[in-house]
């Protein structure tokens, strides 16, 4: 069998079978003709609709995943500079105490030894006689270094003290002021603080 085309368009098509058409027909072909055409113009604003919408929607959609995976990466980036602040605190303390004790190391030890004696008898000063002790091989450097300061101050060899160690003996007390007595004070400052900014 074989059909005579009489209108098309994208989505619809008007068809007979049969190849004679009457005059009182022709007038319903053009009017059916006139329907096809204005389904296909629906159908296209439909579909231009459709996609406009749909576009707004995956964009809008797109947006917000973006905005939420940017916020996410960016909170992220945060926590690793936040945990790398605090770990880059800590190290710089304990390298600070590092450097001191290597430069401490280089001098002198019985000068450093001395001006740390001389600091904190100073400190003491001038409430209580004072009696320092040192190592035997540190006496000389103290000495000299205290004798200024006043009368009340008297230096001893100790054996069992470190190079770098020294204890001030008062009526009230005892207190060590050797290098690493200090330095192991500063330790203890900066862990406090380190706590206290977690």
């Amino acid at each position: 069998m074989s059909y005579l085309l009489l209108a098309s368009a994208p989505s619809a098509v008007l068809l007979t079978d049969d190849p004679i058409l009457r005059r009182e027909d022709v007038a319903h072909l053009a009017q059916a003709a006139e329907i096809v055409a204005g389904l296909e113009t629906h159908r296209q604003a439909a579909r231009e609709a459709a996609v406009a919408d749909g576009f707004a929607q995956g964009r809008a959609a797109g947006l917000a995943k973006a905005a939420r995976e940017t916020a996410e990466t960016l909170a992220g980036v945060h926590n690793a500079l936040q945990a790398e602040r605090v770990r880059l605190r800590a190290s710089s303390a304990a390298l600070a105490l590092d450097i001191v004790r290597r430069i401490a190391a280089g001098l002198a030890p019985e000068e450093v030894l001395a001006a740390l004696a001389e600091q904190a008898a100073r400190d003491l000063l001038p409430e209580e006689p004072i009696g320092v002790r040192v190592a035997p091989e540190a006496v000389g450097a103290v000495g000299r270094r205290l004798w200024p300061i006043g009368a009340r101050i008297e230096v001893q060899g100790d054996p069992d003290l470190a190079a770098d160690d020294c204890v001030l003996d008062t009526p009230s007390g005892r207190t060590h002021a050797g290098l690493e007595v200090q330095l192991k004070a500063l330790e203890t400052v900066f862990a406090a603080r380190d706590e206290a900014a977690a």
